[in-house]
């Protein structure tokens, strides 16, 4: 699998800005989905789609031909929110490739959704929203912040090891580090029940703020890199419950990792209310190779809400 940047719309492509509640912020109209031809086979449910312009110089043929089902693309946007001339672009948008169009039917699906044939469609899961500056974005493929700092200037794929060699040391892949993005908010959502939102990924300016607090606390040395990777990667919350109380989280080390063994990396770590991380430590908590909790009958008496709660673990294998 890839990872893209897409510019979808810089502050003057006004088409762009126009097709955003057509096919990527909200699901395709039935409208729309009836003007596709009849041939064209279209999965049910809510769909999502976004296209390359098709340049006079052919391009993006070759982009539509190499995008594949299971990529990840992040959508660089323009925030048209308020005035103009406050406008600014950021990567707003991620989406996993859900499908791919016939290069028969380009024209009339893309005529159908954004209502110009100029486009080279292809289909997304519903799109998660993120709030994500070009600094920022640099600092997560590398901490230099020397790559990728700028708007990217047409849809690239991550693809240079020398400067994705970070996150590939870090996550595994590109592709792990980036199905965090995707899978957090859903696999979260189902820790924190009914009626509660899914915690935004990027409220950057106070995570960083309450991750210096974390890290504030007496700990070994090499433990504060740890403990800071632990809380940005899970966003501040307990991996379990959801809980943002910096006080009352812990950086918790995975069975069978030890930190003397350099054993600091966020695979070798879980974020996790105190409470729980001492029940993991004594063995009355323990997650299954499923990502699920599983609690002894000593600890069940007193937390059976959280028996089979799935762990949101950012991409990472439990």
């Amino acid at each position: 699998m890839a990872v893209w940047m897409i510019a979808a719309g810089g502050l003057l492509d006004k088409s762009a800005i126009d097709n955003y509640s057509k096919t990527l912020t909200s699901p395709i109209s039935a409208a729309r989905r009836a003007l596709i031809p009849n041939s064209v086979s279209l999965p049910s449910g809510d769909l999502y789609a976004w296209g390359f312009p098709d340049t006079p110089k052919g391009g993006n043929r070759k982009k539509i031909a190499d995008i594949a089902i299971g990529d990840t693309c992040f959508f660089c946007t323009t925030e048209v929110a308020g005035k103009r001339k406050d406008w600014k672009n950021a990567y707003r948008w991620v989406a996993r490739v859900s499908g791919k169009v016939d290069p028969a039917y380009f024209s009339s699906v893309s005529k159908a959704f954004w209502d110009s044939e100029k486009y080279l469609p292809y289909l997304l899961e519903k799109p998660v929203p993120i709030d994500l500056g070009f600094e920022e974005f640099s600092k997560l493929i590398d901490p230099s912040g020397a790559f990728y700092k700028k708007s990217p200037q047409g849809s690239t794929k991550l693809a240079d090891p020398f400067k994705l060699s970070y996150l590939i040391t870090q996550y595994g892949s590109v592709d792990s580090w980036a199905e965090s993005f995707v899978q957090t908010p859903l696999v979260a959502s189902k820790s924190f029940g009914a009626g509660k939102a899914a915690p935004s990924l990027l409220d950057t300016d106070s995570l960083e703020n309450r991750a210096a607090k974390f890290c504030s606390v007496e700990v070994r040395p090499e433990q504060a890199s740890f403990r800071r990777k632990l809380f940005i990667a899970y966003n501040g919350r307990c991996a379990i419950t959801g809980c943002s109380v910096v006080q009352a989280l812990d950086a918790a080390h995975r069975r069978g990792r030890k930190w003397r063994d350099g054993h600091n990396d966020i695979r070798d770590g879980l974020l996790m209310r105190k409470d729980l991380h001492a029940l993991y430590d004594a063995g009355l908590l323990r997650i299954s190779d499923e990502g699920c909790v599983q609690l002894v009958e000593e600890a069940l008496e007193h937390y059976p809400e959280l028996d089979g709660v799935q762990v949101a673990c950012v991409g990472l294998v439990v």
